[in-house]
């Protein structure tokens, strides 16, 4: 009997929490519906414009500079690596025993930017060509939109050889792309470069004539300092995660010795990185050595790798 007494209290005690409990979220539940209504939500995330971040992939094509944003505190790393080997010199048994130039010596470069700001970057490219150093700034001026059918980012940058200590090299550019739909993108850079036919190389050139047959003969420029060239390119997607580039940087004006430096490549995006294997006539990374050109019927293999943090 004692025991049925306490058995019917701890039913009694449980009944009498859960009534209070049930009211409760009946109470909840059966809420005036228009109060509910008018009660402030969250606001919604905007979602970005529909234009870049499907197609531009990385901060450049093959080596002009593209529009791709840097979102504020966040880092980007590029190491570039040109084999030194012409792939169209000798014969095709001559290449295969150079392993297609892997066997070769390269050029290569070491790229550090930082966002700053979601519109202002800066960062340092280092080539192992000459020592050269190249700090250099970006703006983002305008992000395509619904209203405005192009990006623009204008560039200031100076480099020089042995780490900045030789021939300074000053330069300014403006980019600006235009993003189609999600598979292609293209690029206008105008570009400025001061004192591209360096001291040391005005140096070299004295009394030496080029032997480049019926082409123009670069000594009619020696007397020229700077360069004015305008770099045109284009990114297009074939897949999800493949992409083709090409680029080239015929000079307008000034110091143009030799031809315009191309650039061709194909890449493929995985778990952040870019890996972008290219193709070019010229170890170009820098607006300077893009002012100088490349060689005529000369092809070197090379390759990209690009992260952002």
């Amino acid at each position: 009997m004692p025991t049925r007494v306490v058995l019917v209290s701890l039913l009694a005690g449980a009944v009498a929490m859960a009534c209070p409990l049930s009211a409760f979220a009946q109470a909840a539940s059966t809420a005036d519906p228009v109060a509910q209504a008018t009660a402030p939500s969250a606001p919604a995330t905007e979602p970005p414009p529909a234009t870049a971040a499907v197609v531009e992939i990385d901060q450049t094509l093959v080596n002009l500079p593209t529009t791709q944003p840097l979102l504020r505190h966040h880092g980007y790393f590029r190491l570039t690596h040109r084999f030194a080997r012409d792939l169209f010199r000798g014969s095709f048994g001559d290449l295969a025993q150079d392993f297609f130039s892997l066997d070769s010596g390269a050029v290569m470069g070491l790229e550090y930017r930082y966002g700053i700001t979601s519109t202002l970057q800066a960062g340092a490219h280092r080539s192992t060509l000459g020592k050269t150093l190249e700090p250099f700034a970006r703006w983002d001026v305008v992000r395509q939109s619904t209203h405005m059918p192009v990006s623009i980012s204008p560039i200031l940058s100076i480099e020089g050889q042995n780490n900045l200590r030789q021939d300074p090299q000053p330069g300014v550019s403006v980019t600006v792309s235009h993003v189609h739909s999600t598979w292609m993108s293209v690029y206008a850079t105008p570009a400025y470069v001061h004192n591209s036919h360096t001291e040391t190389l005005r140096l070299l050139h004295e009394g030496h004539m080029h032997d480049l047959g019926d082409a123009e003969d670069p000594d009619e420029h020696s007397t020229a300092v700077d360069t004015f060239y305008l770099g045109l390119g284009a990114r297009v997607r074939v897949l999800e995660t493949v992409s083709f580039a090409v680029e080239s940087a015929p000079r307008i004006s000034g110091y143009k010795p030799d031809y315009a430096a191309w650039g061709a490549a194909i890449e493929k995006e995985t778990h952040g990185h870019v890996l972008q294997l290219n193709f070019g006539n010229s170890f170009s990374t820098t607006p300077g050595m893009i002012a100088r050109g490349g060689a005529k019927g000369e092809v070197y293999l090379g390759f990209n790798l690009s992260r952002k943090f």
